[in-house]
């Protein structure tokens, strides 16, 4: 018997609880093991520590109550509590930004300035992408079209396959 499974039947030794054959190799590993030894001493020690407080009497008057609670059940009830705990109040904060804003851009008298200039901003970065795109389309085609004569040229210089010097020495 290892250890682990010592300690799953330790409780199980301590009340008595174990048939005949288990307890034999149980009492056989722990001639064996000084750790278990201790372990069955702790939990002895344990025992007789809590053996010596007294038991509580339950009072009729509280056992009434206790066995009350799972009648009374809890309503649902719709509270708004929640809105004032503090890790929301960020969150409460952007949002009155974003409506401030909101409400300034759909009631105020500048509505159509507002729209021409968020238009021309976004057709400006849409061209200024678009020419990106191009010119790194160029660079590509570029180097594409350089690449045989970069690869023919490194062949006839011969620096990856060696002299033939080299390769018969």
């Amino acid at each position: 018997m290892d250890c682990e499974r010592v300690e799953e039947l330790l409780s199980a030794y301590v009340e008595g609880e174990l048939v005949a054959e288990e307890r034999r190799l149980f009492e056989l590993h722990l001639g064996s093991c000084t750790g278990c030894r201790g372990l069955l001493a702790a939990l002895g020690e344990t025992r007789s520590a809590l053996g010596a407080f007294t038991e509580l009497e339950v009072g009729e008057r509280l056992r009434a109550r206790l066995r009350a609670i799972p009648a009374g059940r809890k309503r649902f009830s719709f509270n708004l509590d929640f809105l004032v705990k503090p890790s929301l109040q960020p969150a409460f904060g952007a949002a009155a930004v974003f409506m401030t804003l909101v409400s300034f851009y759909l009631f105020g008298p500048y509505k159509a300035a507002v729209d021409r200039t968020v238009d021309r901003a976004v057709h400006q970065g849409y061209s200024q992408a678009e020419k990106l795109f191009v010119k790194a389309g160029l660079v590509r085609d570029r180097l594409e079209d350089r690449t045989d004569s970069l690869l023919a040229s490194l062949k006839n210089l011969e620096l990856f396959e060696g002299s033939q010097d080299q390769t018969q020495r």
